[in-house]
């Protein structure tokens, strides 16, 4: 009789767990930041990640600098930096600079959680670093398109534009600046250089990253005394001072 109690019931409770549902269990907080960086936040243009919106950013500023170093009109050359810098740098639109701070942002976040990674701790420091010089590339696009809206010259504003477009693909593909043959410096790197420093830490973590669920991402909240918890009610992030 005891025989078959111990036998039975293991199946007894694989039966209850099937009739019932999966028992999931949260993501790190610190996870859920990652998340916020690479899968989706509820923010941004199409809830996704801050990482996804500054490629798409990046892309853009290259579409329109390229438009503008074809046309041979002033005012619509004009006009396709005027685009080429608000995707570099508008706050309103998450540009390329706001979208890759804020990804910065996030990883810190998760680095500063009780429950993170020696592993993310250091790629926070690193990755925080290794933006400036896309960062510093977006201004750079933004001052360059207010000379070009500022000119009444079609070669000067033409000139803008082509080199608009070399900082917009180094954004994307990095400079070796050095001639070294790498891009091993923080002014070198661009987002396919951050996009792989990210994944590479993704690699390292242990316990393994997973792809955050959208009810985690969105409903993260941190209370008065600092603390993170998740929203039960599901009524979203709506968090001040949290992007």
């Amino acid at each position: 009789m005891t025989i078959r109690f111990l036998v039975g019931a293991p199946i007894a409770i694989a039966a209850s767990l099937f009739l019932t549902g999966c028992v999931t269990r949260p993501p790190t907080i610190a996870h859920v930041h990652l998340g916020h960086a690479l899968t989706g936040v509820h923010v941004t243009p199409g809830k996704v990640g801050y990482l996804s919106v500054a490629e798409e950013q990046a892309q853009k500023i290259v579409a329109a600098a390229q438009a503008a170093v074809k046309s041979n009109a002033l005012p619509q050359i004009k006009a396709d930096l005027a685009t080429a810098a608000k995707a570099a740098v508008s706050e309103e639109e998450f540009g390329l600079r706001p979208a890759m701070v804020q990804a910065a942002n996030h990883i810190s976040f998760a680095a500063e959680s009780s429950d993170a990674s020696d592993n993310v701790r250091t790629e926070a420091v690193r990755f925080a670093k290794n933006i400036q010089g896309v960062v510093e590339r977006c201004d750079l696009i933004g001052l360059l398109a207010k000379d070009a809206a500022n000119s009444n010259r079609l070669d000067e504003a033409k000139a803008l534009a082509v080199e608009i477009e070399q900082l917009a693909r180094q954004n994307i593909d990095g400079v070796d600046s050095n001639k070294n043959g790498l891009m091993d410096l923080p002014k070198e790197y661009g987002i396919k250089q951050l996009r792989k420093e990210i994944a590479d830490m993704i690699a390292r973590e242990d316990p393994p990253y997973r792809t955050v669920d959208q009810f985690y991402l969105f409903n993260l909240v941190r209370l008065p005394n600092g603390k993170w918890v998740f929203d039960k009610f599901n009524r979203g992030g709506n968090i001040d001072g949290y992007k």
